[in-house]
């Protein structure tokens, strides 16, 4: 009876933990569509923050609620925030948020072994997830700031910088660099391959292969940095989750 009470207590508890992270997606989503949207394609965020939620989704909540989350979530957010139910919306949030950012971080964490927590030090974890907080919302003002003067390619500078700025901003936390580098691999992995989701949408709907092709680069480097963020919430949070049962590490 004690052993049936845990399976329904961990199971409820990954339930609901499934359900908050559909709607926080949901809702982040239908604001980050709506701040920073493509000028060329509605509904493709050059910043797309809830990829870090996404991420967290597929490696503590497994491939069946990642997928519920993460792809269930972009695609209310596409609906709540342009009105885009349609297939090339299914492909561009639904296909794109499920898979890409959810279930396959989820299978390559899994298959490449990285631990989840990175074998951080939580207390000095919370010092890089203010650092990655507030660079975030520096990316973000920056991109709606160039979507509304219309600066072009020049738009994307905040986030390659970023990109490029975070390993040296947090060169002195404490955890294993060597999975923070294939974790990051894999950010920049699944990324690329939810910006080709989306570009395949894009020209589905419509969209010619030059738009496409210029939202797409947005998706990919607004998607990286979001899935940095996403890094630095397993890393900070994972021990939490487990100790709540929502993650529920392999034992070999």
């Amino acid at each position: 009876m004690n052993q049936e009470y845990k399976t329904t207590t961990t199971s409820n508890n990954r339930n609901s933990a499934t359900l908050l992270m559909t709607i926080l997606i949901a809702l982040l989503g239908a604001f980050m569509m709506t701040l920073t949207s493509s000028p060329l394609v509605k509904g493709a965020a050059l910043l797309w923050i809830p990829a870090a939620l996404q991420l967290v989704a597929g490696v503590w909540l497994g491939y069946i609620r990642g997928f519920l989350a993460g792809g269930i979530g972009a695609y209310l957010a596409g609906i709540i925030a342009y009105g885009g139910w349609g297939l090339p919306d299914i492909i561009m949030n639904l296909i794109a948020g499920g898979f890409a950012n959810s279930v396959l971080p989820a299978f390559l964490f899994s298959t490449l072994k990285i631990n989840p927590d990175l074998d951080s030090n939580p207390e000095t974890m919370t010092k890089g997830f203010i650092r990655v907080l507030v660079l975030t919302a520096i990316a973000i003002g920056l991109g709606f700031v160039s979507l509304n003067q219309e600066w072009g390619w020049k738009g994307y500078l905040p986030s390659i910088i970023i990109v490029f700025a975070l390993p040296f901003l947090l060169n002195d936390l404490k955890l294993n660099k060597k999975q923070f580098i294939m974790a990051c691999i894999v950010c920049v992995v699944i990324s690329f391959i939810s910006a080709g989701i989306g570009f395949s949408g894009m020209r589905l709907g419509g969209q010619t292969q030059e738009a496409a092709l210029i939202s797409a680069t947005g998706w990919f480097l607004g998607d990286v940095i979001s899935a940095f963020l996403g890094l630095y919430i397993l890393a900070s949070f994972t021990k939490k989750a487990i100790a709540r049962k929502v993650y529920l590490p392999k034992t070999n």
